[in-house]
């Protein structure tokens, strides 16, 4: 529910409404839950207005020790994560992310066990 009622103050609120909000919160967190544990190919409109298809992952096991997050992310940029998912492209080896409001397609997420749990 924090991520909807973040999207609700966002800019784009009155266009899009309660409902959508509630939807891509919910979106947003089984999203950031699956390539967290694992990978996903998923489409997005980038903001050039073109389709971005992709292999993305955050899952710290796929990510290349060169190319992790230097510092882990904490709770005060939380409203600025609840607008765009960062994620790292598993194609081009590259961090990358996206509005939430852009998501268009998950085609197929694989999913592992943490070894860490």
């Amino acid at each position: 529910m924090r991520t909807a009622h973040v999207l609700q103050k966002g800019d784009d609120y009155h266009k899009f409404g309660q409902s959508l909000a509630l939807k891509q919160a919910w979106w947003f967190e089984s999203f950031r839950d699956a390539i967290s544990n694992g990978f996903a190919r998923f489409t997005y409109f980038k903001k050039d207005g073109t389709f971005r298809r992709t292999l993305g992952t955050r899952s710290p096991l796929l990510i290349p020790a060169d190319k992790a997050p230097k510092c882990p992310q904490d709770n005060e940029e939380w409203e600025e994560r609840a607008k765009a998912i960062p994620y790292f492209d598993l194609e081009k080896q590259e961090w990358r992310s996206f509005s939430v409001l852009n998501f268009v397609k998950l085609e197929k997420v694989w999913r592992f066990n943490n070894p860490q749990k």
